[in-house]
């Protein structure tokens, strides 16, 4: 892995941890299960954009696999998040709808960061093509 998607990675976890520490410390204050659901939310959000980090910078070395890759990290992504809407809807005390709006809400904030990642990968291709040092084709 590449040191900026390392660094993109630890700001990921860092946000995922901040956000699941904020819910439990705010457990005391909300109905049971619904700081459980907004922890799950950040971490479970937070795999899902650590994962494409890995695959987008792992894809620079095989880019014949990289769209493929990241399709199947979208379909894996809504896969792993309803599975856990499900299980946590029929198995567990944990409040579903704040699972949803965590998941929602993280997954909004890291694909700013998952973008940002992206465009510095573009950007950093781009100036390499244009001095004619690498070529495409």
């Amino acid at each position: 892995m590449t040191g900026g998607a390392r660094g993109y990675v630890a700001l990921v976890a860092g946000v995922a941890l901040a956000g699941a520490l904020l819910a439990w410390s705010l457990g005391d204050r909300l109905p049971p299960g619904k700081a459980s659901g907004i922890a799950l939310g950040a971490a479970l959000a937070g795999v899902g954009a650590v994962s494409w980090i890995v695959v987008a910078d792992r894809g620079r070395r095989h880019p014949q696999w990289f769209m493929m890759l990241l399709g199947l990290g979208i379909l894996g992504r809504l896969v792993v998040y309803g599975a856990a809407l499900i299980y946590v809807a029929l198995r567990t005390a944990i409040d579903p709808v704040y699972l949803a709006g965590s998941l929602l809400g993280f997954h909004v904030v890291y694909m700013v960061l998952e973008v940002r990642f992206a465009m510095k990968g573009l950007r950093q291709a781009g100036r390499g093509a244009s001095d004619g040092s690498r070529h495409v084709g």
